[in-house]
Formats: C-alpha cells, sequence, structure tokens
C-alpha cells in the first residue's frame, strides 16, 4: 500500500492548488458572464445607435461630437462618448457618457448647446438626491419657489444671475421635464440625465435625448432678457 504523505507542506501545497482551482474558475466563470451579457445588450446598443442617428439627423446634427463639445465636464477620454453628434459648427451637440468613477460606471445622456450673447457665472440646477455630471461646485442657492426648491438643488458662483436665470418661465420647464438638469457657464449649457437613476429607463430607444432636445428648445425661448442685459457677452 503506498503511504500518503499527510506533512504541513503537503496539505499547503494541496490548499494552494485548490485556491488556485478555484480563481481560476471564478476569472472563467466571470468572464463568460460578461461575454453573455455582451451579446445580450448588443442587439439593445445596436437599436439605440439606430434611433439615435435617426433622431439626430431629423435635426441635422451629424456624428462629428468631440469631447471638446462637452468642454463644462473637464477633461474627458472620447472613448466615453457613444452615439455622439453635433452640428456642423458645434454649437450644439449631444451623447450618451458612460463614465468610470472608482468602483461604479456613471450613465448619462448630455447636450451641450449655446446661448449667444451672454456671460452667465457658473450656476448647476440639478434634480435632489440625483448625481450631478460635475463634481463639487459652489455654494448652494435657495429661491423663492418651495416647489422648485423642493425638487432641485441649484449651486451658483453668482447667486444674482442664477436667480435672474431662473425666473418661473426656466423653473417650470424644468418642472416640466423629466430627469433633465443642468450646468452653465458663460455662454454654454450643458444639460443632462442620469440614466442609472431612471426607473422606467428604455436602454434601446433615445428618449433622454428626447427630453434633453425638449428642453433645449423651451430654454432657448425662455432666457430672461434681463439676463441678457446684466450678464451680456462682451462685444
Amino acid at each position: 500500500m503506498t503511504d500518503v504523505s499527510y506533512t504541513r507542506g503537503a496539505v499547503g501545497g494541496v490548499l494552494v492548488l485548490g485556491a488556485m482551482t478555484v480563481a481560476v474558475a471564478v476569472v472563467l466563470i466571470g468572464s463568460a458572464l460578461l461575454v453573455l451579457a455582451g451579446r445580450r445588450l448588443a442587439p439593445l446598443q445596436r437599436a439605440r445607435a439606430r434611433a439615435s442617428a435617426a433622431l439626430c439627423a431629423q435635426r441635422g446634427l451629424v456624428p462629428n461630437a468631440a469631447a471638446d463639445d462637452f468642454a463644462i465636464l473637464g477633461t474627458i477620454d472620447h472613448r466615453w462618448l457613444t452615439n455622439s453628434y453635433s452640428s456642423a459648427d458645434h454649437a450644439v451637440a449631444v451623447a450618451d457618457l458612460i463614465r468610470p468613477a472608482g468602483k461604479h460606471t456613471q450613465f448619462f445622456s448630455v447636450l451641450a448647446f449655446t446661448v449667444a450673447g451672454v456671460n452667465v457665472p457658473f450656476v448647476a440646477v440639478t434634480r435632489r438626491d440625483l448625481l450631478g455630471v460635475v463634481i463639487g461646485g459652489p455654494p448652494g442657492v435657495e429661491l423663492e419657489s418651495i416647489d422648485f426648491d423642493n425638487h432641485f438643488v441649484v449651486k451658483a458662483k453668482d447667486r444674482r444671475s442664477a436667480v435672474m436665470l431662473l425666473d418661473p418661465g426656466v423653473m417650470q420647464l424644468l418642472l416640466d421635464c423629466d430627469d433633465v438638469n443642468f450646468d452653465m457657464i458663460g455662454d454654454r449649457v450643458l444639460a443632462f440625465v442620469n440614466r442609472a437613476a431612471e426607473p422606467a429607463h428604455q436602454p434601446a430607444e433615445p428618449v433622454e435625448f428626447e427630453a434633453l432636445f425638449r428642453f433645449m428648445d423651451g430654454f432657448m425661448t425662455r432666457v430672461p432678457a434681463i439676463l441678457r442685459t446684466e450678464y451680456a457677452a462682451a462685444p
């Protein structure tokens, strides 16, 4: 009969080999799950890409948006942008943004557009309990509308300009545009939807783009006249 060694070294070797086997199995299973998830998501991603292209084409946007079009975000990797489109002069740009954040991943749809003739100090308007697209920011500002303050957090470098910008018309627009938030600095606006926070997200349909375009259309017609006077861009 063959002797079986039960020395500490032998037992340790068996444990190490077993741990390595388990680790390899976990990696293989994880890889297989990622491949499977990718295959399941691929048709939805293709459907979203087709729908986004059709929606942007209706507005004359073409697939040439760049990371610089979303400069309010700071430095971003162009690979974080998908379904990205812009106007020929880059005054309007829209994209899906997938941004790594430590152990997590953030999912946004973003729309940048220009409001000619104004130079507004930085202001951020984000729905309460929702992650903004720009980290940090200036102090909070409370407005005179209790209903609006209950729904949004406003941060502004200059309170006076924020109050002028967020007049009753603009506040009502935000209340009517589900899930849309925005940051503004100078003459540039970055509107965004946090896709990860949507309770009824439709991954194959660019419903976020539709909401963002609706916000832009309403915002451009509601920019308060006093803002163009008190915070006019330099000639």
